[in-house]
């Protein structure tokens, strides 16, 4: 018998203490420049208590099972006290109701009081650590240009000897992705067997006219998701239906393949989406692309639900949905639907077509064949 019972309703927000303070200074950073929308320096943008506590209650007033995503910036730069109110204030409101909550951090300043609160509070973190230490340091620096690698690592480690659930978030950049095979037996061997890989295309700072140096290119990364998966599937225990290694977008993309709803905002037809919601309550559609025209509301004066019903939000999340005949005609179509709206802009010689279309084309053709088995697989056992 159908269970005709109403399935709880949930909600995720992204929230972001500190906005776009942050304590490094990674080269590839694009959320810097959201500074420019606020007077005064980044270290003065901090979350008051009364903004928190709105969010807080609006999100648990706005759905059943709502899920906080603190992000930044850097928002461990608020201090652990500020979180362990925000706990204070989420048992409150929630009145027993489930809700969960997630951290992205460099990782820089973590330490043992830090790890014991993500143990207690059943937190899952995001650490950015690109690879072994020539990849990690690379670009990712701190205010003097030194290279963050052994902070992160050993925090990253800490965090795991804590046992508390860690996802690696790696960038794919200009360097990093001529050692796809190191990066993973890295993540591996040190047992980050939850990894999560960001392509990078940025607009120069120097000439607008161009993505930036670090930028990779839809060749180097078709290239890199290939070998990738090639090493991600090797280790996939067909026997006994169980994954050593679990990457974000292969996950995302069988599921696809097997009917199912990805997380993964690329493989859906529009932006669905987590709203931004930064220090002043400001709300905002998408984290890549914070800027006046994806503004759609402050916390004070609109509703989370009606910051998403908004006729901006709408557009911007239709926006996706808006394709060339290149997309429309092409037989891979229902699996990105165009790709992410921030990969069509940042570079001007792309001309508004997502920077990444070859490289996904490239890498579906190649995997076609693998992704079915896989979804048949889990369509019959799970």
């Amino acid at each position: 018998m159908i269970n005709a019972a109403r399935k709880p309703l949930q909600k995720s927000v992204i929230i972001k203490p500190v906005g776009s303070f942050c304590n490094l200074q990674c080269d590839y950073c694009f959320y810097l420049e959201t500074k420019k929308l606020y007077t005064g320096p980044p270290a003065s943008h901090r979350m008051s208590k009364q903004t928190l506590e709105k969010i807080i209650q609006d999100m648990f007033a706005s759905c059943d099972t709502p899920t906080f995503i603190w992000h930044g910036g850097e928002p461990t730069l608020m201090g652990l006290e500020f979180f362990q109110q925000a706990m204070s204030l989420q048992r409150h409101y929630a009145k027993g109701r489930a809700y969960s909550n997630a951290l992205q951090t460099n990782g820089t300043l973590l330490n043992k009081d830090w790890a014991n609160f993500f143990k207690t509070e059943n937190f899952l973190v995001g650490v950015s650590l690109d690879g072994p230490k020539h990849v990690h340091n690379q670009y990712r620096k701190d205010l003097q240009g030194k290279g963050t690698f052994s902070t992160v690592f050993e925090n990253t480690k800490m965090l795991m000897q804590a046992q508390v659930p860690v996802n690696v978030l790696a960038t794919v950049n200009s360097y990093s992705v001529q050692h796809t095979e190191q990066i993973y037996r890295f993540f591996k061997r040190h047992k980050f067997i939850f990894m999560q890989f960001m392509p990078v295309v940025e607009t120069d700072p120097q000439n607008p006219e161009r993505a930036a140096s670090y930028s990779v290119t839809a060749r180097a990364y078709g290239a890199f998701l290939h070998r990738l998966f090639n090493l991600w599937i090797k280790d996939f225990d067909f026997k006994h239906l169980k994954q050593k290694t679990s990457i974000r977008f292969f996950d995302d993309l069988v599921k696809k393949y097997a009917g199912m709803l990805p997380d993964h905002c690329i493989f859906q037809r529009v932006c669905a989406g987590a709203p931004v919601i930064e220090h002043n309550g400001d709300m905002f559609s998408c984290d890549y692309m914070v800027a006046e025209d994806t503004h759609i509301g402050n916390i004070y004066n609109t509703s989370v639900n009606e910051a998403l019903a908004s006729r901006i939000n709408t557009a911007f999340g239709e926006r996706k949905a808006q394709l060339n005949n290149r997309c429309t005609k092409c037989k891979w179509l229902e699996l990105c639907y165009g790709g992410c709206i921030k990969d069509r802009i940042r570079d001007p010689n792309d001309q508004g077509h997502n920077r990444f279309c070859s490289s996904y084309q490239f890498f579906f053709q190649k995997a076609d064949k693998q992704l079915k088995k896989l979804a048949e697989l889990y369509q019959k056992y799970y």
